[in-house]
């Protein structure tokens, strides 16, 4: 009788996920395995572009992945998990569409859940589930494009000059590498697309980042944080920090200062958490922030054939502090979990996981930007160009490389399309929490 092949299972097909499916087939790792990865989608998105899928820098389906062409080794089951019984090394799920709920036994399982937006409670922050969009998904940043074009329609109609301006006043809660890419990129689209409204003028539209830290984007350097605020402030985006939001309105934000700011579109961006579904499964231990809590080999505590990755994973690094929550590290990390699975099927030594963040490029905007690489402190043109180089390359498979790129230079020498897609409509009106 042939001897079954091990079973590697899979839950979360992002970055995290699919490069660990991708590298236990590696041939430096020689592992003849089944492996079988279970997400609710059949694709991943390339989120370093999704901003700039948004706005219509790019065509959105260029920015994402096919889960089955990115790890053709692989097998896929769309669906979603419900269960792990990991004294029978078994999962249960059900297919999209199917309600009937299905076993699968797995010898190796991987938790590759990733994270949603971090919202903070009722009683911290109240209305942002209501008023605020989130920044997760292609289909969230296209709302946020759709929402744009509507509210332009509607400041151009109106003879209000008040209204106009709370109609044009965007406001972004959080300060951090997401959110600043989000206000950078957002201005360009909303102030370029005035020149087509007869009745807006560029100074109608406003633009305000809240902050609660002293300053934005503090994974940065001082002189790299001063640059980008300088330079966005030129652009009249305004910068608050050192405060926070604490009311969320259909027409207006309550500030941590009790201060009435009126506004019409709120994205919320202050941070992600490990996704909460995590909490249903008993068998996998937590840390205090919700994620799974492992060793520094990847292994789940308590399991040796669990293992985790990713935003959805607390894994101390050499400093023995968690591997901070960054795509670049996810993908670095799935190398090391391939490695360690099987090492582990053949009875041979783990490795610790040493993976740092190696550097942070930031898209400013115009044709700007800021980079710090292994201590390369960089700002304005070359750092924005560098960041499209790096994900350039990044971006998984030929082809695509080249659509992205086609893109980028139809862009450069022709207009945006300042159109709704109307891919998402109810998303225009109300937060979408992911689940």
């Amino acid at each position: 009788m042939e001897k079954r092949r091990p079973r590697i299972v899979i839950l979360g097909g992002g970055f995290a996920g699919g490069y660990v499916a991708r590298h236990l087939f590696d041939r430096d790792i020689h592992f003849d395995a089944e492996v079988i990865i279970v997400d609710r989608n059949n694709y991943f998105v390339f989120y370093p572009l999704l901003v700039e899928a948004g706005t219509g820098s790019l065509e959105p389906r260029h920015c994402t992945v096919p889960i089955r062409e990115f790890a053709k080794d692989s097998d896929l089951l769309m669906g979603e998990v419900k269960s792990i019984d990991s004294a029978s090394n078994k999962i249960s799920l059900t297919l999209c569409g199917d309600d009937h709920v299905r076993e699968l036994e797995y010898d190796h399982l991987v938790v590759a859940l990733g994270s949603v937006t971090r919202v903070l409670p009722e009683s911290v922050c109240s209305g942002v589930t209501e008023h605020a969009f989130d920044v997760k998904y292609m289909s969230d940043a296209i709302a946020i494009r759709d929402r744009a074009v509507e509210l332009l329609e509607l400041a151009n109609a109106t003879d209000d000059e008040e209204e106009r301006r709370r109609l044009l006043h965007f406001i972004i809660v959080g300060g951090n590498v997401t959110g600043i890419e989000v206000v950078g990129e957002l201005e360009v689209f909303v102030r370029s697309a005035t020149s087509m409204y007869p009745n807006i003028r560029s100074e109608d539209c406003q633009f305000t980042v809240i902050e609660l830290a002293p300053k934005i984007l503090p994974i940065l350097p001082d002189n790299l944080i001063r640059w980008a605020s300088k330079t966005l402030a030129n652009r009249g985006i305004t910068l608050w920090t050192g405060k926070s939001v604490k009311e969320v309105h259909a027409d207006h934000v309550i500030t941590s200062d009790d201060e009435k700011v009126p506004c019409s579109t709120v994205i919320w961006t202050a941070g992600i958490a490990p996704n909460p579904i995590l909490k249903e499964f008993p068998d996998l231990p937590l840390n205090t922030h919700g994620g799974v809590d492992c060793e520094p080999t990847y292994r789940v505590k308590g399991h040796d054939n669990i293992w985790a990755l990713g935003d959805c994973a607390g894994v101390p690094g050499p400093d023995g502090k968690p591997m901070p929550p960054l795509a670049q590290i996810a993908i670095r990390q799935a190398k090391q979990v391939a490695n360690n699975i099987a090492a582990a099927h053949r009875g041979e030594p783990l490795t610790d996981g040493d993976v740092s963040v190696l550097g942070i490029l930031v898209p400013l905007g115009r044709h700007k930007g800021v980079m710090n690489f292994k201590g390369i402190k960089i700002e304005g043109f070359m750092a924005w160009a560098m960041w499209r180089a790096v994900y350039l390359s990044k971006m998984p498979g030929f082809g695509r490389k080249l659509r992205v790129l086609f893109d980028w230079i139809v862009n450069f020498f022709s207009r945006r399309d300042y159109v709704q897609l109307g891919m998402n409509p109810d998303a225009t009106r109300e937060f979408k929490r992911s689940q």
